[in-house]
């Protein structure tokens, strides 16, 4: 491949085999990156295991990559680390999530940024479902009064709605939000989403509604937006206001998309009915947290996207962008689309998963 190398920082120095970094791998040990391994050495490259977690290491760790994979959400890929990575071409994300990359600045440096968009898709659609179901018919508390030596006699609060009766809203409509509407339609109910960037999707039978009116008429609402600059607390005290008081709010996008301490007033004054969370500002949730002890709320550990099926699928999801890369083609999710790239790349659509390289 032909090297055009970054403005600002002279010509990238061509290794004879490209140096692929995971940066923040959760197993230092080589097995656990077999399959990757395997796919990134026979693209002809290296792979790299560290673990670097503030942005003098990952400067210093990365200064000779030239693909650098991130695992997790809180590692920080700021404008200073765009800066400092003379020779990268990429940034291939395990996930989805881009709140903790400074796309923008890997832009304006020519680093192509990119995720895989369709990992577990499935899998947080599920999970998304199961929490709405679990909220709705209100299984924890009946399993809890069971344990505690009870019966029928626990605390009913709110009425028990029928779930064809309730209306669900979406907050957010990708690819998981339409996973969800396409798997409620069964329960015949009514679905309204809200995303000012997606269109619905005619065949759903998904009404495309203002947030203030999905807000307003939604029984059950569920987040699936990505945390950015815009979306980061929209949901805080107003929002919760406007539901009704009977809502139930399940999120399994990101934590900081909802104003936590909004939401537990929400929850101890009865703006709403209870909320069902896989994700949390802070996580772990730390011990003190009401959230922990509150018991309108159902909550799980950031699990939503776990699965056998799904971890294959996302390691398979970053051998095809790395190999992409590394024999000189785009990967197939882009965050930075329009990035004019360190080396020429020619169009995803054009690859073969174990083509010769260019």
């Amino acid at each position: 491949m032909q090297d055009n190398g970054p403005r600002s920082a002279g010509r990238t120095v061509m290794r004879p085999r490209p140096k692929v970094l995971n940066i923040d791998c959760a197993f230092l040990e080589a097995p656990g990156y077999e399959y990757e391994r395997r796919r990134i050495e026979s693209a002809g490259a290296e792979l790299v295991l560290s673990r670097a977690a503030t942005e003098d290491a990952i400067i210093e760790v990365c200064r000779d990559a030239n693909i650098v994979l991130l695992e997790y959400p809180n590692t920080p890929l700021t404008s200073r680390v765009a800066a400092n990575l003379p020779q990268c071409w990429a940034i291939v994300r395990y996930g989805i999530g881009l709140d903790n990359v400074d796309v923008r600045a890997f832009t304006e440096h020519g680093i192509v940024v990119c995720n895989t968009a369709e990992f577990c898709v499935e899998e947080v659609s599920d999970h998304a479902l199961a929490l709405l179901l679990a909220s709705a018919r209100r299984i924890l508390p009946m399993d809890r009064n069971i344990r505690a030596g009870g019966w029928s006699d626990f605390p009913q609060g709110r009425p028990m709605r029928r779930i064809r009766n309730l209306t669900l809203g979406l907050i957010g409509f990708g690819r998981i939000a339409r996973a969800v509407a396409r798997k409620m339609s069964g329960f015949r109910l009514r679905i309204l989403a809200t995303d000012p960037y997606v269109a619905p999707d005619p065949g759903l039978g998904v009404e495309l509604v203002e947030r203030e009116v999905l807000l307003r008429e939604s029984d059950l609402i569920s987040i699936h937006t990505p945390l950015t600059d815009e979306t980061r607390g929209s949901i805080g005290e107003s929002e919760l206001r406007a539901m009704k008081e009977s809502a139930i709010l399940v999120n399994t996008s990101r934590g900081a998309v909802v104003d936590e301490a909004a939401l537990i007033r929400a929850l101890q004054e009865g703006w709403i009915a209870g909320a069902a969370l896989d994700v949390m500002v802070e996580e772990p949730l730390p011990p003190a947290s009401p959230l922990r002890t509150l018991e309108n709320v159902v909550l799980t550990p950031h699990y939503a996207a776990q699965s056998e099926e799904s971890l294959l699928d996302l390691r398979t999801a970053v051998a095809d962008s790395v190999e992409a890369l590394v024999r000189g083609y785009w990967p197939p999710f882009p965050a930075n689309p329009h990035v004019v790239p360190r080396i020429p790349l020619k169009p995803w659509s054009e690859f073969r998963r174990g083509a010769a390289p260019a």
